[in-house]
């Protein structure tokens, strides 16, 4: 698949990309850009793509958004570089009190609408279906769908 990153892509990555920059800096510039980021993502990420994208998430900069309305990716996530997202995903913990998200390997693709929630990892180079619901920790290579997800590739540990 060729990665090329769409423009609505491209500006919700350079707003978290900027907010990242200025997150933990202490001199006024830093302050001011920082608040800058604030209202950028409000108005631009939140308000117009829905999405909300925390700046102190562990997100590689070769990250791949297609479609970007309604991605929720918590702050204490980690995704690694390659990663394809398209609309309306949810990377996340299971609540208020478990604060565990998952861990997204390289080059891993999810589908619209899918939801990957909990202290969890998904393998290098796996496939995420659109809608599938995955709550537990996946080998590389996997290929996941249904709610709850379960791995359907050949010779991999699939059905």
């Amino acid at each position: 698949m060729d990665k090329v990153l769409d423009k609505k892509g491209k500006l919700l990555l350079g707003i978290f990309r900027f907010g990242k920059k200025h997150l933990e800096r202490k001199n006024l510039v830093d302050k001011i850009c920082f608040f800058l980021y604030k209202i950028l993502n409000i108005i631009v990420g939140i308000g117009f793509f829905g999405s909300e994208i925390q700046p102190s998430a562990t997100i590689s900069d070769e990250l791949y958004f297609y479609h970007p309305y309604g991605i929720i990716i918590n702050a204490n996530s980690v995704i690694e570089k390659g990663c394809v997202i398209r609309q309306q995903v949810t990377i996340g913990n299971k609540g208020l009190e478990d604060t565990e998200c998952p861990q997204i390997g390289k080059n891993v693709e999810i589908g619209a609408g899918a939801k990957i929630i909990g202290g969890i990892s998904i393998g290098d180079n796996s496939v995420i279906g659109a809608n599938a619901v995955v709550t537990k920790t996946f080998p590389p290579n996997a290929i996941l769908v249904g709610v709850p997800a379960k791995n359907i590739a050949k010779n991999k540990g699939g059905i």
